[in-house]
């Protein structure tokens, strides 16, 4: 049994090498539904889960965020392999949530296009309310925004807010200056269009490390010890997971670790 889950670990891994080196793939960023309608792991392992009449009934919205994603990934970004954290985590077991919240940076940083789904905001000409949105306010979509090379933002109807933009990360790089859309986005974040740099943890030393704790400062997470471990990949740094020893330890336990 221990040989086949050690084959079974090695093909999976060599799966997601070769997605990553050769094929690329489209990742997420986006807040759970309030409504715990998310379509997660266990879900994924009812046969034809994707057409089950029980998810049909009680978790609709979650279907159609997983089809709207696979949707504009393949469509609009001509990729075939998609990444979500609802669906492609066990949180069930302990050694794989600790090995993914530990990946997750680089997961994010090594995606061909995240794509980031504000579900409370529609695009406009404007921008309207864009700053607004839950997404800015959560612990886990710092390192999501910092991580990846290539980032645009889509509207709770799957529409790219900015669509003549190719990339909403960094300034048009003809005038050198924002694009509106980054102007909404250092609103709502305080972080400059210039030190966004791709999949960069910045020089932690001294300045560096307060700017990165009033990034976070205003951000929430469900669970306490999340609002320590989600700020791992942005550190540079690595710590074992340990839910229930409480934020003020998670805490203490990452500062350790980047001092």
């Amino acid at each position: 049994m221990r040989r086949t889950h050690h084959k079974f670990e090695d093909a999976k891994q060599a799966v997601w090498k070769l997605i990553q080196d050769i094929a690329g793939y489209a990742i997420l960023s986006h807040t759970w539904l309030t409504d715990e309608s998310d379509i997660v792991y266990e879900d994924t392992l009812l046969s034809e889960w994707h057409q089950s009449e029980t998810l049909h009934g009680s978790k609709t919205a979650g279907l159609e965020k997983v089809e709207q994603f696979c949707k504009v990934a393949r469509e609009s970004y001509n990729v075939n392999y998609g990444w979500l954290d609802s669906i492609c985590i066990n949180q069930g077991s302990t050694s794989e949530l600790d090995e993914s919240i530990r990946s997750m940076y680089r997961w994010y940083r090594d995606s061909t296009i995240c794509i980031i789904h504000l579900a409370e905001t529609k695009a406009t000409p404007l921008l309207d309310g864009m700053e607004n949105d839950r997404w800015f306010t959560r612990g886990w979509t710092l390192q999501e925004f910092l991580a990846p090379a290539r980032i645009k933002f889509h509207d709770q109807n799957w529409t790219p807010f900015d669509p003549d933009v190719d990339n909403d990360k960094f300034p048009n790089m003809k005038a050198h200056v924002p694009t509106p859309i980054q102007k909404k986005i250092e609103q709502a974040t305080g972080i400059q269009p210039s030190t966004a740099h791709h999949g960069s943890t910045m020089d932690i030393e001294g300045g560096h490390i307060i700017q990165k704790m009033r990034w976070a400062a205003k951000r929430e997470t469900t669970r306490a010890e999340d609002r320590a471990y989600s700020l791992m990949g942005v550190f540079g740094v690595s710590i074992s997971i340990a839910y229930g020893e409480g934020a003020e330890r998670a805490f203490f336990r990452l500062i350790e670790a980047v001092l």
